[in-house]
């Protein structure tokens, strides 16, 4: 189960740079309309999957513009997201011990 969830996540990340990219290419209406059909098939697999998405998510129209199903994309991947350290999420990587500056701040690697 977790692995098709896993799987799951990472169709919806991919929907959602698809849905941004049919809003910024301003894309024929069949694009937008494709990635609304395919988020709600994956919001109802994942409902099956975690029941508690159910009543947190709801399924989108077909009419639905791409920014909405970028943003419903992104927000549903969120669910089920861990926190990642600061300096993964940035692609860094580094040794034990090592810190790494962004901005002001230093994330220790470790």
């Amino acid at each position: 189960m977790a692995e098709e969830t896993a799987k799951l996540v990472n169709v919806l990340r991919r929907l959602a740079r698809s849905a941004g990219y049919a809003a910024w290419n301003k894309s024929e209406p069949d694009a937008a309309r494709f990635c609304a059909q395919q988020y709600n098939r994956v919001l109802a697999r994942l409902s099956e999957l975690e029941p508690a998405v159910a009543p947190l998510f709801t399924q989108l129209p077909e009419a639905a513009s791409p920014q909405v199903i970028r943003m419903a994309a992104r927000e549903l991947a969120a669910y089920f997201e861990t926190e990642e350290p600061l300096a993964h999420v940035f692609g860094v990587h580094c040794g034990g011990g090592r810190g790494v500056r962004f901005g002001r701040a230093t994330v220790w690697c470790g």
